[in-house]
């Protein structure tokens, strides 16, 4: 499913497969580079890859005077032409899209009206919508908005669902559905080297939760220290999915965001064309001691003989700062765990 409109009230998440728009999310700053605006001219100001958040009601930070409180402004400047403006950007940006509401098929009448007027012009592919309603119910509260999504060219789907339960559902299908291609990349490979197939279980992703997901994600895309996972399709490189199956086949199983191999807690890196060293240094401070894996493979890097640090090269562990653990190459670990 592409969904390239998330309206969220009261939610403080997003989705990270492919959306384009954010509405009314408080959560804006953990999920990459995303900018906000309060109409086209603002959007359309804003820098390349950047995702866009059209704020369609208002927002606190950039315009608290003009935030949309009462139904008498939705017809009165500014916010009449602010909400003609965005109705003018959606209609491009969202042709031939598809679009997700989630939570805002509300009692709030005029808020309902506002994004009715937004929308009213867009041609989407296909409309889903998130509401714990039943259907009549759910038509009877927006009958505008119903009527929007009825007029889909390629189907209106309401999923009868709390908002919280669907996304994070959506968050775990969207993970899962990253780690099993990342895996089944190496596939080929594997067979290659070992001379049997992997069996499905082996390419088939760990059951953990959404937090441990998306911190796999995050390393399997090769995310530095306090970057977020942001990558719509994984990276096509062979030895990260064969990394993982050796593993697996070596009877590593999940352990959070790590595998557990003979009680030892590894982490899976993806830094190409990287030397070791630089790789140590960077997540250096990223994970406290007490949680950090004994073993850290960092596929793709090159082995040298620098320390990460050369002024603290050779530092006794203490309890301050712990025993950091060891940082391997591919080969190293395949060599040091017997893959």
């Amino acid at each position: 499913m592409r969904a390239d409109l998330l309206l969220v009230q009261g939610i403080e998440t997003a989705v990270t497969t492919n959306v384009d728009v954010l509405v009314e999310t408080a959560g804006q700053f953990l999920y990459g580079q995303i900018g906000t605006g309060l109409d086209q001219a603002q959007m359309a100001a804003l820098p390349p890859r950047t995702s866009p958040l059209l704020k369609i009601h208002g927002c606190r930070q950039k315009d608290h005077d003009h935030m949309v409180w009462a139904p008498g402004q939705i017809n009165a400047p500014p916010v009449a032409a602010r909400i003609a403006s965005s109705a003018q950007w959606l209609s491009s940006r969202l042709l031939d899209r598809d679009l997700l509401i989630v939570g805002y098929w509300t009692d709030w009448d005029y808020l309902n009206q506002v994004l009715q007027t937004a929308l009213d012009q867009i041609r989407p592919s296909k409309i889903i919508v998130v509401d714990l309603a039943d259907s009549a119910t759910f038509q009877a509260k927006a009958p505008g908005l119903y009527a929007i999504g009825d007029a889909a060219q390629n189907g209106f789907w309401h999923v009868q669902a709390s908002g919280d339960a669907f996304l994070a559902a959506l968050r775990t299908a969207f993970s899962k559905a990253f780690l099993r291609q990342v895996i089944s990349s190496g596939t080929q490979e594997y067979q290659d080297l070992t001379g049997h197939a992997a069996t499905a279980t082996m390419t088939e992703p760990p059951e953990v939760d959404n937090d441990s997901l998306w911190r796999m994600r995050r390393d399997l895309e090769g995310c530095t220290p306090n970057q977020p996972a942001t990558m719509r399709t994984p990276p096509m490189e062979c030895t990260v999915g064969l990394t993982l199956l050796q593993l697996r086949a070596s009877g590593a199983y999940a352990d959070g965001h790590y595998w557990l191999l003979n009680q030892r807690r590894i982490r899976t890196l993806r830094t190409p064309n990287q030397p070791l060293h630089r790789v140590e240094a960077s997540y250096a401070r990223e994970t406290a001691p007490a949680v950090s894996p004994d073993i850290t493979i960092a596929i793709g890097a090159e082995a040298d003989s620098l320390p990460s640090n050369i002024v603290r090269a050779g530092t006794t562990p203490t309890i301050t700062r712990g025993a950091a653990g060891r940082w391997l190459t591919r080969q190293q670990a395949i060599q040091e765990l017997g893959l």
